[in-house]
């Protein structure tokens, strides 16, 4: 999702390039949609992507952070509120998307963005907003009400976000003329999102346009709960839309559980977010997606560990086709040193 052909990074050209976690690859699509119901309450994502190595993060709450410092910018700051487990495919601190466990889960996918000038505001790049958003946010208002002391500042990628929290409040939140704009509630018809902006989508939809979406929205507005189970039914939506699916994520936010299938393991794995303890005084734990494990996965967590971290990071480059200067890598792989411990203000 962010990047170009494989390049050379030189320190100089860091402050454009540095964090470019994903490949900028128009081939490669993702769709989310969210169902509910009077009993369910599920988040559907497809990564239709070019790698599907990564790993699953179990991040803990009051951990002191600092945004990773690029662009010459104001790094935010933090404390983290809420524990999350994210999907993470370069390094811990810079997920795909993930819930936390409040029940929040945020989602990326690629789209046309043009985000906020420098201003007074602090800045985070375009992914560990993700992160900042599932450390600090219970739900969709207090994500939306962040606009106004933090701002996205652009590495590489243009991106849009798909949000729900467990009253099953949903929003899409875009960037467009340099402002966030968010659609919710009366201006939200469809808790549907693929990789044009939303109203350009529902455009296409209301004009009867083959697209992922209107497959997605077809698919979600015919659901009856007594012919399928929900977590079944979510999955068939996502083999439906897919294109290249190196990931199909089920977040059941009501049970707060995750299910997952990837490329190479067809199998369904299950999370059980109520199963760990995201006090800080316990190591962050970790779980490689390429494992061939089916059902029930918490015991399979391990230990986080920086070379745990240093290996993800690099292959993600290498799936990717990025290169990085040394000076570069080693900046993020000492990254999360800093953020061990919990804070003790």
């Amino acid at each position: 999702m962010w990047g170009k052909s494989l390049k050379t990074i030189t320190l100089n050209s860091v402050v454009l390039s540095c964090l470019l976690f994903v490949c900028s690859l128009t081939t490669y699509s993702c769709t989310t949609f969210v169902i509910k119901d009077s009993v369910n309450l599920v988040f559907g994502r497809n990564l239709d992507w070019i790698s599907g190595k990564g790993i699953i993060v179990v991040n803990k709450r009051n951990v002191s952070k600092s945004a990773f410092d690029f662009m010459l910018e104001n790094p935010t700051s933090w404390v983290s509120k809420y524990g999350s487990v994210t999907f993470n495919q370069f390094g811990k601190e810079f997920p795909f998307g993930g819930i936390n466990e409040m029940g929040l889960v945020v989602e990326i996918m690629l789209a046309p963005a043009e985000y906020p000038k420098k201003d007074k505001r602090s800045a985070v790049n375009e992914l560990q907003w993700i992160q900042y958003q599932l450390d600090n946010c219970e739900n969709i208002n207090e994500v939306i009400a962040s606009d106004k002391s933090i701002r996205i500042s652009k590495t590489e990628q243009d991106l849009h976000y798909l949000i729900c929290d467990r009253l099953g409040n949903v929003a899409v939140i875009e960037f467009e003329n340099g402002k966030m704009k968010v659609s919710k509630d009366e201006d939200l018809m469809f808790p549907v999102l693929e990789n044009d902006s939303y109203s350009k989508s529902l455009e296409n939809y209301k004009n009867e346009e083959e697209s992922r979406f209107l497959t997605t929205v077809n698919l979600i507005t015919s659901y009856n709960s007594l012919e399928i189970p929900i977590i079944d039914y979510s999955f068939s939506i996502l083999h439906e839309v897919s294109l290249n699916a190196v990931w199909s994520i089920v977040y059941d936010i009501e049970n707060m559980q995750i299910y997952l299938k990837t490329e190479k393991n067809k199998s369904i794995r299950i999370i059980d977010m109520k199963s760990f303890d995201f006090d800080c005084a316990f190591q962050s734990l970790v779980y490689n997606l390429n494992e061939k494990h089916v059902g029930k996965i918490n015991s399979f967590f391990t230990q986080y560990s920086d070379n745990i971290n240093k290996t993800v990071l690099e292959e993600g480059l290498k799936e990717n086709r990025i290169a990085l200067s040394d000076s570069i890598l080693n900046k993020l792989h000492s990254y999360n040193s800093d953020l061990v411990g919990c804070n003790n203000e």
